[in-house]
Parts: C-alpha cells; sequence; structure tokens
C-alpha cells in the first residue's frame, strides 16, 4: 500500500510515462492485497460466528477485525479510483 502511494505522489510532481505505469501496475497490486485480506477478514468472522463460546479477547480481537476491514474496504476503494483515474490519465494523451 506504501509503495502504491509513494509512486502515486511521485507521478503527480515528475509526470512521466514510466512512473505513470509502475504506478497503474502498483494500485493494480495493492487492490488485489485489499481484496486477498478482505477474504480472509471474511473467513476470520466465519470463525467468529461458528465459536461456541464468546470470551473476552475474541470480542475484542473481532472488534479489531471490524476496523480492519472497514479500512481494508477504503483501501480497496480508493485504489480502484485511482486505477481509473491513472488509466485514464495514460490512454487520453
Amino acid at each position: 500500500f506504501l509503495l502504491s502511494g509513494i509512486f502515486t505522489v511521485l507521478f503527480e510532481r515528475r509526470r512521466s510515462r514510466s512512473l505513470m505505469t509502475c504506478s497503474i501496475v502498483l494500485n493494480i497490486l495493492s487492490a488485489c492485497s485489499a481484496v486477498i485480506g478482505l477474504l480472509l477478514l471474511c473467513l476470520e468472522f466465519l470463525a467468529y460466528a461458528l465459536a461456541k463460546k464468546s470470551i473476552w479477547p475474541h470480542r475484542a480481537g473481532k472488534i479489531l477485525s471490524n476496523y480492519l476491514f472497514l479500512f481494508t474496504l477504503l483501501e480497496l476503494c480508493v485504489t480502484s479510483t485511482l486505477i481509473n483515474w491513472l488509466y485514464k490519465a495514460k490512454h487520453s494523451r
């Protein structure tokens, strides 16, 4: 996630075709990792739902996982928007 953000900022400062391509590729990889993270979090939510006992550490972990799910979903939305903008910018020139 960090590298995709760095290359996007670098592209905004120094506009070049190679930086744009690197930014698109890294944002696509970032989106793929966000999707994998969301799938793993869904499996974790399923495991929490199937647990017979709910003790305090499990509830605390579930709350943290909920926040992680929201921020990963936000990262996926931002990355998808950036990929769309960069793709349009690359093909409009």
